[in-house]
């Protein structure tokens, strides 16, 4: 008996303790913040069709939320070169619409030109036919050479066939891309963005280096498959981008294979092109072309005669695929996982404050991908002609506010009552909230629009105002004693405010 519950005892000890290591966590940072800073873009990348932007990733700031920060600006019939990250990206599509391609490895190619394959079939019947008759015709020629012949036609229909069959296009699923919306990328998967609308498409985006499944140090490393791009997170005032293209220049002189791995600054630029050529079974011209050798287009890549994907309507293209109804359950649970909601429409917003304004959010419990793997949140706010943000903190995560429109004053406050940042922040820039920082949001006579992306799943906030408050939580005995009121001096401060979060400009007291 003792025996048997020894060996109880040490299975509940090993299984509670893998649950603990199975558990994802986030890397803590140093946050010795005296002073808050709202950001602009620190450097600037123009390409052939865009701009990146980026913002200091070795401020102070940042640092303590464990992000980098990066906004992208996408001409019509502009294309992000397909890459990937080491760390998890949650974006937000702040102007404009367009298209983005997710590739999931191990994922089965469910958008297919059905009708283009079927036209190549009908054509190798035709084919299949014709060389019957011929066939036929010189079958007088001898049993011998007209087995010679049959044999090079079916070897010509094998090769006419596998070319027809693949006359069309098969791809992952792409998904559309609007104003509003957010899209989750997990960490070291790749993905692209299209511009397919008549105006500029802006995307900004959150990589959460400091997550469990960044695996390298906080750095944030972007890695391109195509083109020859600048390194966008480079260390700043170092002067690695000029040394590097004279490094390339010099390696050009030194013979071909080393200007065939040092053009380039995609991820297959530094094999050897013989090889690569082996691996994908093409020719070594192809694999010049995949290496981005004397490509001086940027990260962002004009597509002459806008993109050319098989894109059905979405809904019909899922009834009609085969391979839905056909999955092996990895299909059914990763490949299908929803990677994008919009947050952009007032009527599915969290709370509002008629004349006010309103917030929507997505987290854990909206998206299971940020709940399982991702572990990001974000909520989009927008304030009225100065309305006002009620006093609040977040609970469990630092918080990147990101000024889509307008301008508002805010007041950030840290654990010694010290007032931290009191400053108005515009349009295009970023300010980092840390995580328990008191904080207060006043909009001007523009309006304030914004997106706040957290470092945590499903991120919360507890008010210091309004009918939500930690003060409406208390007795009235113990807000006279704390803060040395007369109880009608308590009873005003625990009611007078009935909004929750949001308060509309000129709202009046409500009488308790």
């Amino acid at each position: 008996m003792a025996k048997s519950f020894c060996l109880l005892l040490c299975f509940l000890v090993l299984f509670h303790g893998s649950l603990g290591r199975q558990q994802p966590s986030r890397q803590q940072k140093e946050c010795s913040i005296s002073r808050l800073k709202a950001q602009r873009p620190s450097r600037t990348i123009r390409s052939e069709a865009g701009v990146t932007e980026v913002f200091d990733h070795n401020s102070q700031d940042l640092q303590c939320a464990g992000v980098a920060f990066v906004r992208y600006t996408i001409e019509p019939n502009g294309m992000l070169l397909p890459s990937y990250v080491n760390a998890p990206q949650l974006m937000y599509c702040v102007q404009g619409r367009g298209l983005q391609g997710i590739m999931i490895t191990g994922c089965a190619e469910t958008f297919q030109s059905f009708q283009e394959s079927q036209q190549g079939q009908q054509q190798e019947q035709q084919e299949q036919e014709g060389q019957e008759e011929q066939e036929e015709q010189q079958g007088q020629q001898g049993e011998r050479q007209q087995g010679q012949q049959g044999e090079q036609q079916g070897q010509q229909g094998q090769q006419g066939q596998q070319g027809q069959q693949f006359r069309g296009d098969q791809h992952q699923k792409i998904r559309d891309l609007e104003e509003g919306d957010v899209m989750v990328v997990p960490v070291g998967t790749g993905h692209f963005i299209f511009n397919n609308g008549g105006r500029r498409l802006v995307v900004v985006s959150v990589l959460d280096t400091s997550n469990d499944d960044n695996q390298l140090d906080v750095q944030p490393r972007r890695f391109y498959l195509a083109g020859n791009a600048q390194n966008e997170f480079q260390q700043q005032g170092q002067g690695q981008e000029q040394q590097g293209q004279e490094g390339r220049e010099q390696q050009g002189s030194e013979g071909q294979q080393q200007q065939q791995q040092g053009e380039g600054n995609n991820i297959f630029s530094g094999f050897d092109a013989e090889r690569l050529a082996e691996a994908f079974n093409v020719d070594v011209q192809i694999i010049r072309k995949l290496q981005g050798q004397k490509d001086r287009r940027g990260n962002i890549v004009r597509v002459e005669g806008g993109l050319q994907a098989v894109l059905p309507p979405r809904r019909q293209q899922e009834q009609q695929d085969p391979l839905y109804a056909s999955g092996n359950g990895y299909e059914e649970t990763i490949c299908t996982m929803r990677l994008r909601q919009s947050i952009g429409d007032p009527r599915r917003a969290d709370v509002y404050t008629p004349g006010g304004g309103h917030r929507t959010s997505v987290t854990g419990y909206d998206l299971s991908i940020l709940r399982n793997t991702v572990r990001l949140s974000a909520h989009k706010g927008q304030l009225n002609q100065n309305a006002v943000m009620l006093p609040y903190y977040n609970v469990n995560a630092h918080s990147i506010i990101y000024v889509i429109r307008g301008s508002a004053r805010i007041q950030v406050v840290q654990q010694n009552g010290e007032n931290v940042f009191n400053a108005e922040v515009q349009q295009g820039q970023v300010l980092v909230v840390p995580q328990n920082f008191a904080s207060i949001i006043k909009a001007r006579d523009s309006g304030f629009e914004y997106v706040a992306f957290k470092t945590h799943e499903n991120a919360m906030i507890n008010t210091l105002a309004g009918n939500l408050s930690l003060l409406r939580a208390m007795p009235l005995q113990v807000i006279s004693s704390a803060f040395q009121l007369s109880n009608n001096q308590a009873r005003q401060l625990k009611h007078n405010r009935q909004e929750s979060v949001i308060a509309a400009q000129g709202s009046s007291r409500s009488q308790y």
